[in-house]
């Protein structure tokens, strides 16, 4: 007698076993990546204070920013290594005698965080300008400085503060040098 010990599965049996394994593997991923938070997208900061006791202000989002349509410029720093791009600001020509000027502060596409932009004129380290954070991708034209400029050149520094996405996490900012011209 030549009898078979054990378990025996059919052929339908064993295709069910394996899309079920291949189903709880697909289901495991998935919520692997859910938890980890690698897809997710940074949810845009609310733009108002939190009232609970010992909380952070949320996050401000500048009103004058909007998506950037014009060419990206080349970063300050001349290199197009993975962090945090700046982008250059040789010289910007803003109207004269005026306080609501044009000019195209960046953050460019793909930056692990906010911007928030500070104008200030060099010789009088005198703050001109103040934003509040500007998300990846997006981009103030309209800027409202806190006096107008008479006709000439203003060596100026753009401050550049960052916070990471998630709003909370200050990292490495920069000062940009450029030349306000107003014509």
């Amino acid at each position: 007698m030549n009898e078979k010990q054990g378990i025996t599965f059919t052929k339908k049996q064993l295709i069910i076993g394996a899309v079920v394994i291949v189903l709880l593997i697909a289901v495991g991923v998935f919520i692997g990546i859910k938890v980890s938070g690698k897809d997710k997208t940074p949810a845009e900061p609310q733009a108002q204070a939190q009232t609970d006791t010992g909380s952070k202000p949320a996050l401000e989002l500048d009103e004058n920013a909007g998506e950037y349509t014009g060419e990206v410029p080349k970063s300050a720093d001349s290199s197009e290594a993975v962090g945090i791009k700046i982008p250059g600001y040789p010289s910007i020509t803003i109207a004269k005698d005026t306080e609501d000027v044009t000019m195209a502060l960046l953050n460019p596409e793909g930056n692990p965080c906010y911007f928030k932009f500070e104008i200030a004129l060099k010789d009088k380290d005198e703050t001109i300008f103040e934003s509040k954070y500007v998300k990846p991708g997006d981009c103030i034209y309209d800027v409202h400085l806190t006096k107008p400029l008479a006709e000439g050149e203003y060596p100026a520094v753009i401050k550049i503060t960052t916070i990471a996405l998630d709003g909370e996490t200050p990292l490495n900012g920069a000062n940009v040098e450029t030349l306000l011209i107003a014509k």
